[in-house]
């Protein structure tokens, strides 16, 4: 980091605070107008981007200030990418080394400061982790994400393949190219991991997926025969990966109310090679395409819209735009979502209901109020899926991330059959 690039990270930083887009939408933005910035240097201005996004309200507690220079001063000596003297010949007033900023924190002894998170989401945590578990949680919560890629399996099947591809064009430590543990397609990789212009990725072998988001595909557990549903499509992830484990056979619908997301699905569909998706643009939940498709689907998975706050460790400005009022407002999208996409399903098909939230209000709560109005419902125990697919996790009767065992974005899954 030099002075030119610290200017830059203040300019960008000072844009999300007088924002409400999302932070990766807006440093996008910042870097298609600022097409100076090498590859480097870009990576050096995310980094401590999202490093004061993720630790804002740890910084502004040790530092009692809003000053943004200061808040990156801050993130580059406690992150361990600059020395105390480095540091001092960006901003010679800048006096607080290393070690005076750990014992800083050190001495704060509120949990949801220490880790930068607001005290509703801490409070939630709480209920659901027991206290020998919570600062793990949190942790790992407060850390940045890795990225992880899902192999195409209409194009490879050896994930070792890809795998030893990596090995040979990336400039990487063999031992941080890794498997990922749970899904039998994943692979890992640190973050920062430059992999667009490589060849596998241009060519459609690998997509960007987190590893908890593959797993939903398997427990959508459709085979080459059914006809599938994918209510809101959004980006396609999912889509993709449903549909590659499909074998490219059978039929997939893709839903979503966005043209701008249908259409850049369509270009990654292109280049997947997968010929068995049908995308549709619909106004609302209640378009007249779904009545006319009423109870056709085998399948139909409800990736709903919801907080993201699963999702937090790569998207760390999502903790500070929820309350629990905006929670309260997505419950009734939410129900009305579940409730219309399960006329597309036909007696003895499921439906998967999803988000990437770990908040009850999104996830066990509307599930329940789904089955008090659906009576033709009943759950089918996740496990059962997991164990067929070989997928080594443990999970009660829902699909349910715990931070302190799985490592991955925060995703929830409940699988529902119709039996009438």
């Amino acid at each position: 980091m030099n002075r030119f690039l610290l200017e830059k990270t203040k300019e960008v930083l000072t844009e999300y605070s007088s924002s409400t887009r999302p932070a990766d939408s807006i440093i996008s933005y910042f870097f298609r107008n600022n097409k100076n910035l090498g590859l480097n240097e870009r990576s050096q201005v995310a980094e401590s981007y999202f490093g004061v996004i993720r630790n804002q309200l740890l910084y502004q507690t040790i530092l009692d200030s809003d000053d943004v220079e200061k808040f990156i001063l801050c993130d580059l000596s406690m992150s361990g990418e600059m020395t105390d003297d480095d540091i001092q010949k960006l901003n010679p007033d800048f006096s607080l080394t290393q070690e005076a900023l750990k014992q800083q924190k050190n001495k704060i002894t509120e949990l949801w400061i220490k880790y930068s998170l607001p005290q509703w989401i801490f409070d939630e945590l709480k209920k659901t982790y027991e206290s020998s578990q919570l600062e793990k949680v949190l942790e790992s919560l407060a850390s940045p994400s890795y990225i992880d890629l899902r192999i195409n399996l209409m194009k490879e099947k050896n994930r070792d393949v890809i795998m030893d591809n990596l090995k040979n064009n990336l400039n990487l430590n063999e031992k941080k190219i890794q498997s990922t543990p749970f899904s039998p397609i994943g692979i890992r990789l640190p973050r920062g991991t430059q992999i667009q212009n490589l060849k596998i990725f241009t060519d459609g072998l690998i997509e960007v997926q987190d590893e908890g988001s593959q797993l939903l595909s398997y427990l959508v557990d459709a085979n080459r025969n059914h006809m599938v549903a994918d209510f809101c499509a959004g980006a396609g992830g999912k889509t993709l990966g449903i549909a590659a484990l499909m074998s490219g056979s059978g039929r997939l619908y893709a839903f979503d109310v966005s043209d701008k997301r249908l259409m850049n699905l369509k270009k990654r569909f292109k280049r997947s090679g997968l010929s068995n998706v049908v995308s549709h643009l619909i106004k609302n939940e209640n378009d007249i395409r779904i009545k006319r498709l009423k109870g056709k689907f085998d399948r139909v998975l409800i990736d709903s819209p919801c907080s993201g706050l699963g999702t937090i460790r790569r998207n760390p400005d999502l903790k500070w735009k929820h309350d629990l009022s905006t929670l309260t407002e997505l419950q009734e999208k939410q129900f009305n979502i579940f409730q219309s996409a399960s006329r597309l399903c036909k007696v003895n098909g499921r439906i998967i209901y999803a988000t990437c939230s770990f908040m009850p209000q999104e996830n066990e709560d509307i599930v329940n109020r789904f089955l008090l109005n659906n009576n033709n419902f009943k759950i089918i125990d996740v496990q059962s899926i997991l164990d067929k697919y070989q997928i080594p996790m443990k999970m009660d009767t829902f699909f349910k991330v715990r931070f302190n065992e799985h490592n991955m974005d925060g995703f929830y899954a409940a699988v529902l059959e119709r039996v009438s």
